[in-house]
């Protein structure tokens, strides 16, 4: 195989994984573990895939199965991939073994059909409000279900006749043994509405609500953002003067200026930019909802000149190309990623952050500036203010006006000397 950058094989990668049928969900999470294996050969200044790099990866999943931090499933999953992206590399096959494996086993018939009528049903169609849910809500339903009827499968269940109460807890506390509390809050929403569905079609004794509205405590992170200063670092460090540099200067002012996600930068094709009326509009890739936003000066300009002076002929409707042939639209949220990640490096940046870094940043700096989160809202495309109101956490100069003084306050007892 021809010796490529490791953005150039991540590209390759993610082609040849959507050439085998995977859906963009799909594929984020093979791409999601393949970067790890490239940030980590980076860092170690290598150029091209080493088999001693790999293997200490293969050991320390191991070490973290045995230490109990990963759970089985979890660590297969990291082997599997890991295996899969290094068969890839080594032979430059666009036709990769097993291409479903890991995304979507196949269930039992019967399995199967409930799943099916599930994902068709209102209870998968219909979410808070009364309002849609969106396609990528209904995929991570879609895994939900799969991974608890592949679980019952391996309990010995070929139907849902003799299921209770008990597998539907043995389920959780599986799922609570090698999930993260995030994915484990997810799937109890998801696991209420499926027995909802269940209940409703006759399928099931119950619908289990009360089981299953126990609270997870799933821990909050200050989200990261960065400073001004640092974006302003970060865009003088890209060379305009090549096509790259034109691509990633236009990519970054999208994602600092517009704040749009990674996912709606690569599908942002030609007929969403109205250069007439000075517009953007995208029906946004998470949510399904519309947006319109302001054409600003900077963004037109970086758009134009990358438009009109680097991009390749081609005849793709999307916007951003990849460099070299053939000239197709970027696939894949994690390139803009990549690109991302070598514009820090490229300032002395610390790269190790998302480009969704960028929406946190705007989000917090509009809030800062007095902007009602009302506002920042609309701008972001958030379906509900309380989407919104986790940029309040990093706004620290107007949360300090929040603290209260102690003064007043007596300890019991008596001060202590």
């Amino acid at each position: 195989m021809k010796q490529q950058s490791f953005t150039e094989l991540m590209e390759s990668y993610n082609d040849a994984l959507a050439e085998n049928g995977l859906s963009v969900t799909g594929r984020l999470g093979k791409m999601q573990r393949s970067a790890v294996i490239v940030h980590r050969h980076e860092a170690l200044g290598k150029e091209k895939l080493d088999d001693e790099v790999i293997a200490d990866y293969i050991r320390e999943i191991s070490e973290r199965q045995n230490a109990g931090e990963i759970g089985e499933d979890h660590a297969n999953n990291m082997r599997r991939e890991t295996e899969r992206f290094v068969q890839f590399v080594k032979t430059g096959e666009t036709s990769l073994s097993n291409p479903l494996l890991g995304a979507r086993t196949l269930l039992l018939p019967e399995f199967q059909k409930i799943v099916d009528g599930f994902l068709k049903s209102g209870s998968a169609q219909i979410g808070i409000g009364g309002k849609a849910t969106s396609p990528n809500t209904r995929n991570d339903m879609r895994w939900v279900a799969h991974k608890y009827f592949e679980w019952l499968a391996e309990q010995g269940f070929t139907n849902l006749r003799a299921v209770g109460a008990g597998q539907v807890q043995k389920f959780m506390l599986h799922c609570s043994e090698t999930m993260a509390m995030g994915s484990v809050h997810n799937i109890r929403l998801f696991m209420m509405k499926l027995y909802a569905y269940l209940y409703e079609s006759g399928l099931s004794q119950s619908s289990f609500a009360a089981l299953l509205s126990f609270k997870v405590n799933r821990g909050k992170k200050i989200p990261e953002t960065q400073s001004a200063d640092e974006l302003a670092t970060m865009l003088e460090a890209i060379d305009r003067t090549t096509g790259e540099g034109k691509r990633a200067y236009a990519v970054m002012l999208l994602g600092i200026v517009l704040g749009l996600r990674a996912c709606d930068v690569v599908a942002l094709k030609l007929t969403n930019v109205d250069w007439v009326n000075g517009e953007i509009k995208i029906l946004q890739a998470k949510t399904a909802i519309s947006v319109v936003l302001p054409l600003t000066k900077d963004v037109g300009e970086a758009l134009s000149d990358y438009i009109l002076n680097a991009r390749p002929q081609s005849d793709s409707e999307q916007i951003f190309l990849r460099l070299r042939g053939p000239h197709i639209g970027l696939k894949s949220a994690v390139t803009i990623g990549e690109i991302y990640g070598s514009c820090c490096k490229a300032a002395g940046l610390p790269h190790s952050k998302r480009f969704h870094t960028l929406r946190r940043s705007l989000g917090t700096s509009m809030l800062s500036s007095g902007s009602p989160v009302t506002t920042v809202a609309q701008v972001l495309g958030h379906a509900e203010v309380d989407s919104t109101k986790k940029y309040i956490a990093v706004d620290k100069e107007h949360l300090k006006m929040c603290a209260l003084p102690f003064d007043g306050i007596k300890p019991k007892g008596g001060a202590r000397k």
